[in-house]
């Protein structure tokens, strides 16, 4: 696995799902093997990419943790080179079952080294979704991951959420994994023409150095209803704001 990305917030519907999702879709549309991965109890990133609820699923990512099932029955191809390990509301036992355990940290890790050995190939990239908590998941997340990207809105709350997210991470990169970057923060449904917005780019500017990337997602209301018709954006508005600007972030990240 060429590199290992995390999408992740501790606020909840700023675009984070919509984000992975895309920029997934845009790095297999390049050719990439992508792996996906859903580990927020919600499950909203694979509600997305399924006709079916992934409640109906018999085998999702957190039978993989149980070691109820095998690889083959938990990964789902769900577009060209895009496979997808899905998630739903039984991940919201997963502190319960691994929190007193001595390696709880390191669960998504040894799966995903696992993966990497019995599939050495199989995958460029894998790109993890995480829940909008900054809880023993998203740690997990945090520790199997190279780099982490930050999607956020251009309001004051949003900032405090930078906050708390950079300091789990300083944690985790002292304790846990030295070598995971925080590779950017990004805006989504962004209209730089607000006052507050410019307020919040100045403030990011002047406080966080190199922490807000270039390229932001404009409020696009064809990426709001792409999701419901379980498409990407590239595949229902090839040619709105939304799928240009994806595109143009993915590029971005993958020049980091």
């Amino acid at each position: 696995m060429k590199r290992i990305l995390t999408f992740t917030n501790q606020k909840g519907g700023v675009g984070k799902t919509t984000s992975a999702l895309n920029v997934a879709a845009e790095l297999s549309r390049n050719g990439n093997k992508v792996l996906l991965i859903d580990v927020d109890p919600q499950g909203n990133l694979s509600k997305s990419l399924l006709p079916k609820d992934p409640e109906s699923l018999k085998h999702t990512i957190f039978t993989l943790f149980l070691r109820e099932c095998t690889l083959d029955d938990a990964l789902l191809k769900v577009r060209e080179n895009l496979t997808l390990l899905p998630c739903y509301k039984r991940m919201a036992k997963f502190e319960q079952e691994f929190a007193s355990s001595a390696d709880g940290v390191y669960i998504l890790t040894d799966l995903l080294e696992f993966i990497h050995k019995q599939w050495k190939k199989k995958f460029d990239f894998v790109v993890i979704d995480t829940p909008p908590a900054l809880g023993l998941i998203t740690v997990n997340a945090f520790v199997a991951s190279h780099e982490v990207f930050i999607p956020m809105h251009a309001q004051q709350y949003s900032v405090d959420g930078l906050k708390s997210v950079l300091e789990v991470i300083e944690t985790v990169q002292k304790r846990a994994n030295k070598k995971l970057k925080v590779k950017g923060a990004f805006f989504t449904q962004h209209n730089l023409r607000l006052n507050i917005s410019k307020d919040i780019v100045e403030y990011l500017d002047k406080n966080f150095k190199n922490v807000l990337m270039k390229n932001y997602i404009r409020v696009n209301v064809a990426l709001r209803e792409c999701v419901s018709l379980k498409q990407t954006a590239y595949e229902y508005a090839p040619s709105s704001h939304g799928a240009k600007d994806y595109k143009n972030l993915t590029q971005e990240i993958l020049n980091a």
